[in-house]
């Protein structure tokens, strides 16, 4: 590289042949543009982007984020738009690539999903047509990177809240890699972003850390005053002790410490293995990329989707306002953890299933317990009841996607069967369906399931 020169991305032919295909139309359009995405945090992360590359060329637009992009939505869509509008879709749309090539707008979809297909008339970002493992190496936010960067350099100021969206859908658990790696060398080559590495601990000092932050989760410790103080005075700390202020000797001993609990109350490899961790500061937020992505979870979970986009933008006053929420998110998780502790959920021959009263913390709940002390040996399914259907999502650990799982396919297939409709990742997916249907539901998913692992 040029002295001088700023470091960038480097993308295959294919991949920049599809980019310019995209920069070309949106350059071209003098139009409105609509713009659709996915709620949670890789979600708000790529619909931030597209929202600022759609700002930067001077063009008025509208943004709109949801649980999900179903038929029927995808019909109000189309009675709703002007076909001149452009539609941009960011973190949703590869699974309905059929109907979205009926469209008569010009319409852009940005996903990391696993596609129907590659489509026709619409222009189709998703890293699985390009070699790139959507599930690990790129999400929506990233990728929609490699589009905004390529319309105008200015966008490289996104990244940002495009690296809290990767670490949303836990792209940074191992460290990123691949497509996201070279993203994260170039911003930090740009000076946007630093990479630092240590023990993974998230408050202002260890006891917060310990007793406040869902993640490291110590079985009967976390979430609990009098259990967190005694651990903290064992380990010869003071409650006022931050991490800083630990040479590295003590810092390796609270680290071997809290491996050892981690094992003892059956946590997976992954969970043991990110006790000490990359984060990545982000200059321009003056945080760290995971609590930028806790923030914008924090709003999605809490129904303000609208202000984790705002926060996303750059809004210094959604800060407060998302501080708050997080706060209030971290305590309900909390609380409905120490209650699986006591009543872990129920086993199937294959799987393992919970409820919870809320339907947007399935997903964080099945992901947390089964990372940290569910058994390991199944898939974990939580399920929230809304509006007559039961909302499940999936989670599972490495090793049984290793050993054949998907859990996407899975949720897709059984959903299917009880006239739902269901689809994700191997590692984590989702499925809605009547709840009349749950027995027959999870009778044939703890089927599937089984014969996917050879069981």
């Amino acid at each position: 590289m040029p002295k001088g020169e700023l470091p960038d991305l480097t993308f295959s032919a294919s991949l920049s042949r599809r980019l310019e295909d995209a920069a070309a139309i949106m350059r071209s359009h003098r139009g409105f543009v609509r713009i659709f995405s996915h709620y949670d945090p890789d979600g708000i992360g790529s619909a931030a982007v597209a929202c600022q590359m759609v700002k930067n060329l001077g063009l008025g637009f509208q943004a709109t984020l949801s649980h999900k992009l179903d038929d029927a939505m995808l019909d109000e869509i189309r009675s709703s738009t002007p076909p001149e509008h452009l539609l941009l879709f960011t973190d949703m749309g590869s699974s309905k690539v059929s109907l979205l090539d009926e469209f008569p707008n010009s319409v852009i979809v940005i996903d990391h999903h696993q596609p129907e297909k590659e489509g026709q008339r619409i222009i189709h970002l998703n890293p699985h047509l390009f070699g790139i493992d959507g599930a690990r190496e790129a999400s929506a936010s990233t990728f929609s990177i490699g589009l905004a960067v390529t319309l105008d350099k200015a966008n490289w100021k996104m990244v940002g809240p495009a690296l809290a969206g990767a670490v949303g859908d836990r792209q940074n658990l191992g460290g990123f890699r691949g497509y996201n790696e070279d993203l994260v060398i170039a911003a930090a080559g740009r000076e946007l972003v630093k990479l630092e590495t240590g023990p993974n601990l998230k408050g202002r000092t260890i006891y917060d850390s310990m007793l406040e932050h869902p993640e490291p989760y110590f079985r009967g410790i976390t979430g609990r005053k009098r259990e967190t103080s005694r651990l903290v005075k064992w380990l010869g700390l003071e409650k006022e002790t931050q991490l800083n202020q630990l040479d590295e000797e003590k810092k390796r001993f609270l680290t071997s410490i809290c491996a050892m609990r981690l094992l003892r109350q059956g946590a997976t490899p992954e969970a043991t293995g990110d006790l000490v961790m990359t984060r990545y500061w982000i200059h321009d937020w003056e945080m760290y990329a995971d609590q930028l992505s806790s923030l914008f979870n924090s709003c999605s979970r809490q129904g303000e989707q609208g202000l984790g986009l705002a926060l996303a933008l750059g809004d210094k006053a959604a800060l407060e306002k998302a501080m708050e929420h997080e706060r209030v998110h971290r305590e309900f998780i909390l609380q409905n953890l120490r209650e699986l502790e006591v009543e872990p959920p129920k086993a199937m021959k294959n799987i393992q299933y919970f409820k919870t009263a809320e339907v947007n913390y399935a997903g964080v709940l099945a992901g947390l317990g089964a990372l940290y002390f569910f058994d390991n040996s199944k898939p974990t399914f939580g399920a929230a009841e809304k509006d007559g259907a039961l909302h499940l999502s999936a989670r599972a650990p490495r090793s049984l996607v290793k050993a054949g799982l998907n859990l996407g396919l899975a949720c897709k297939s059984a959903a299917e069967k009880v006239s739902g409709a269901g689809g994700g990742h191997d590692i984590a997916a989702g499925a809605t369906f009547p709840v009349d249907a749950e027995k027959k539901f999870l009778k044939e998913l703890d089927r599937i399931v089984g014969e996917q692992l050879g069981n």
